[in-house]
């Protein structure tokens, strides 16, 4: 019978065949260092990381800097009115919720330190020309366009970190490149109410210079990715020959009895599909990531529906997006220490439960005091987003399992963003009670499925502790009991 056998951290709580870290895969007798694996993880971290963290800030600020766009000017330029803004947000959210899982398989076939870079140059382009709209149809075709680029970084960037970390590697990181996107809403922010006060010059000014310079920048960012992204760790020339061989051979150890090439499986495809535990995940995905999206798309109109300027509205609007940051990455180290996803959730939501109630229920005479909620809400919708992403493919064995599990929780994620621009509506202005109840409920529901989740899981792997489960054993082959990935008796799902 196939042995699974605990990691050390929560990604790899799912119990996979692997092999001892401490003997080397060629047979060998000499260990790997623990020195030198350290090493070279904090090169990968001081040189991929920060450049997938970054490239998904700028993504994110492309994506959402027409939240800031809206308040100075776009609006009344391009005759907005109505629900006309809530559209322009709905072309960008249909075509990047289209184009997320077909992307990322297009990623793997012609390489994702190609595939990557190339989709950021063209989202950069995008977000220049959106400087040049006249009119609100061509505003709606650059945000289909810049949707369909953007649609592939996310899964993208997250396959290519899998290449780099072992699963036990990945809880905190994930939340670190995550949490890019609770930071652009500072960032964003504060480039805004900068680039917006460049004079006029030529046919660009004000809100037309946030599109022009962040896409440049974005243009930079992805030429410097073409550079920089080596095709895996063997081809890492920031690393010495020996780290090399160390950074692939390490990979390895995660994956004996299966490799990351091996074949794929349709009935492991169905399987991360239809897996209980995985579906929960993608649907407080779901949950979660409609309020996230509206929160940022929409925070700058909250504030401003407070009573405050157009620009004191955006530089307050960067308070509660740093503390999200902060505790995105507090929750993932957490998570990863005490190996544990579904409880972190469940401990972190009611903080944004609570921030929502505040704008919801507290009067509008004290602006005080619901700008004082946003620092509640923005950390407790952002923080445990990483880890719905991190839950659902923790709990699939092999790599098919895995690869359909990521996929069915970024796209039934990406569902949340289509709802995401009508969730606050004009009419329901200024003190947006409807859209905050909305989220409220989101958000609760997000909580209730952590909870549903946790329980049905600790029920599950006690059945499987008791040998309730061992009879889909009975006469399959070794390689058929491998075959199981999740289904198999001895496989534990990750709390």
């Amino acid at each position: 019978m196939p042995q699974y056998k605990s990691e050390d951290a929560a990604e790899s709580q799912e119990r996979e065949f692997v092999r001892d870290e401490n003997s080397s895969l060629d047979g060998s007798s000499e260990p790997i260092s623990k020195a030198e694996v350290d090493r070279i993880v904090h090169k990968f971290d001081a040189r991929l990381l920060t450049l997938f963290t970054v490239i998904n800030l700028f993504s994110f600020v492309d994506r959402v800097n027409i939240g800031n766009a809206r308040l100075l000017g776009l609006e009344e330029d391009l005759d907005l009115s109505g629900l006309r803004f809530n559209i322009a947000l709905t072309c960008l959210l249909v075509s990047y919720c289209v184009v997320e899982l077909p992307s990322n398989i297009l990623c793997k076939i012609v390489g994702p330190h190609i595939y990557v870079p190339g989709l950021v140059v063209c989202f950069g382009i995008v977000t220049m020309l959106t400087s040049l709209v006249a009119n609100k149809e061509a505003l709606y075709a650059c945000r289909f366009l810049l949707g369909m680029f953007e649609g592939g970084i996310s899964p993208g960037l997250v396959f290519l970190l899998s290449l780099f970390y072992r699963r036990h590697e990945l809880g905190l990181r994930t939340s670190i490149y995550i949490s890019a996107s609770s930071a652009s809403g500072a960032f964003g922010g504060l480039l805004a109410i900068g680039l917006a006060k460049i004079p006029q010059w030529g046919l660009i000014h004000t809100w037309k210079n946030i599109f022009f310079f962040e896409g440049l920048v974005s243009i930079t960012l992805g030429i410097v990715a073409f550079l920089c992204i080596p095709s895996g760790p063997g081809a890492a020339k920031f690393l010495t020959e020996s780290q090399r061989k160390v950074a692939v051979d390490r990979l390895q150890i995660d994956t004996a009895g299966t490799s990351e090439h091996s074949r794929t499986r349709l009935r492991h495809v169905i399987q991360g599909l239809t897996t209980l535990p995985i579906v929960a995940s993608a649907i407080g995905f779901f949950f979660g990531n409609t309020c996230a999206q509206s929160f940022s798309l929409f925070s700058p109109s909250i504030i401003r529906a407070m009573g405050y300027t157009d620009e004191l509205a955006q530089l307050l609007s960067v308070g509660p997006y740093v503390v999200a940051c902060i505790v995105s990455i507090v929750v993932g180290y957490v998570s990863d220490h005490y190996q544990t996803r579904g409880w972190l959730i469940f401990a972190t939501v009611p903080i944004g439960i609570a921030g929502l109630g505040m704008l919801e229920f507290l009067p509008a005479s004290m602006p005080g005091a619901k700008y004082g909620a946003l620092f509640l809400a923005a950390p407790g919708i952002y923080a445990f987003l990483p880890l719905w992403i991190a839950w659902g493919v923790n709990n699939a064995a092999t790599p098919t399992v895995k690869a359909a599990a990521a996929g069915l929780v970024f796209t039934v994620g990406s569902l949340g963003g289509i709802l995401a621009p009508w969730v606050y509506l004009p009419q329901d202005a200024p003190n947006y009670r409807q859209g905050h109840a909305i989220l409220f409920a989101f958000l609760f529901g997000s909580w209730v499925v952590s909870f549903l989740l946790i329980m049905y899981i600790k029920r599950e792997n006690r059945q499987r502790e008791l040998g309730y489960r061992d009879h889909v054993l009975e006469g399959l082959t070794m390689e058929e009991q491998v075959e199981l990935s999740s289904q198999h008796p001895a496989f534990r799902y990750v709390l």
